[in-house]
C-alpha cells in the first residue's frame, strides 16, 4: 500500500477512535438541551443539528445535545492532512440524568473541514475502501449502500457487536461521518434509513 494511502487509513482509524471515545468522555458544562437552535458554525460546532431537526422519526423528548470542538492537533496526522475544523456532536438520552449516553439511544456526528474538496473526497474514497474490506470479512452482517445523500456518500450497516450503522459523506470540502449505536438487542436511536434521512438535513445545513 502507498504511503499516502497508509496515512489516509490511519487518519480514518483516528477519526473512528475519536467518534468512539467520546461516548466514554463526559463534560457536563457542555450539556444542554438538544432543541437549543443556533446557526451552523465550525468556531463553536453548534448549529448543524439538534432534536427537532434530526429526523429520521427520532423522539426528542429526553435528548441531550452535546457539541464540541476538537482540537486538530490532537489528533495525529489530522493537522498534517489540511483539515481547518473539527466537529463532535453528539445526541443521546441517558440513564438517571446523567451525561453518558445510553447504548442504543445515542448518534455521533463527526465534522471534518479541509483545505479542499479533493482532500476530503481522498479520505472519503479511503474510507469506502476500508468499508467494503470489512463488508467482505463479515459477509452478511454487513450492508454498504452507496449514493444514499449524493455522489460521494454511503451507507455501511452492521448487525452484529452492537455497531449499528454509519453514514458518510463529502459536502463541499467538508467530510462527514454519522454512526448510530445499537445496544444487545439490535435496537438503535435511527435505523439505517433513518440515518439517511438525518443526513440530508444535515448536509443542507453546511456552510
Amino acid at each position: 500500500m502507498p504511503n499516502s494511502h497508509k496515512r489516509t487509513f490511519s487518519l480514518f482509524s483516528a477519526l473512528l477512535v475519536l467518534v468512539i471515545a467520546s461516548i466514554a468522555c463526559s463534560s457536563s458544562t457542555n450539556l444542554k438541551t438538544a432543541n437549543d437552535v443556533s446557526s451552523p458554525s465550525y468556531e463553536t460546532c453548534e448549529g448543524f443539528v439538534n432534536a427537532e431537526n434530526l429526523g429520521g422519526g427520532a423522539d426528542p423528548v429526553g435528548l441531550i445535545h452535546r457539541a464540541r470542538v476538537i482540537p486538530i492537533d490532537s489528533i495525529p496526522g489530522l493537522a498534517d492532512s489540511g483539515a481547518t475544523a473539527n466537529c463532535l456532536i453528539e445526541l443521546f438520552k441517558t440513564i438517571d440524568g446523567d451525561d453518558s449516553p445510553v447504548p442504543g439511544d445515542s448518534i455521533t456526528i463527526s465534522l471534518v473541514q479541509f483545505e479542499s474538496r479533493e482532500i476530503a473526497l481522498n479520505l472519503y474514497n479511503s474510507t469506502l475502501a476500508a468499508a467494503i474490506l470489512t463488508r467482505e470479512q463479515v459477509g452478511d452482517l454487513a450492508e454498504i449502500l452507496q449514493g444514499v445523500v449524493g455522489e460521494y456518500s454511503y451507507l455501511m450497516d452492521i448487525k452484529t457487536g452492537g455497531v449499528g450503522a454509519i453514514i458518510v459523506f463529502v459536502s463541499g470540502s467538508t467530510f462527514v461521518s454519522m454512526s448510530s449505536t445499537s445496544d444487545a438487542e439490535n435496537n438503535a436511536l435511527l435505523d439505517g434509513q433513518q440515518l439517511v434521512d438525518s443526513a440530508q438535513g444535515i448536509q443542507s445545513r453546511i456552510p
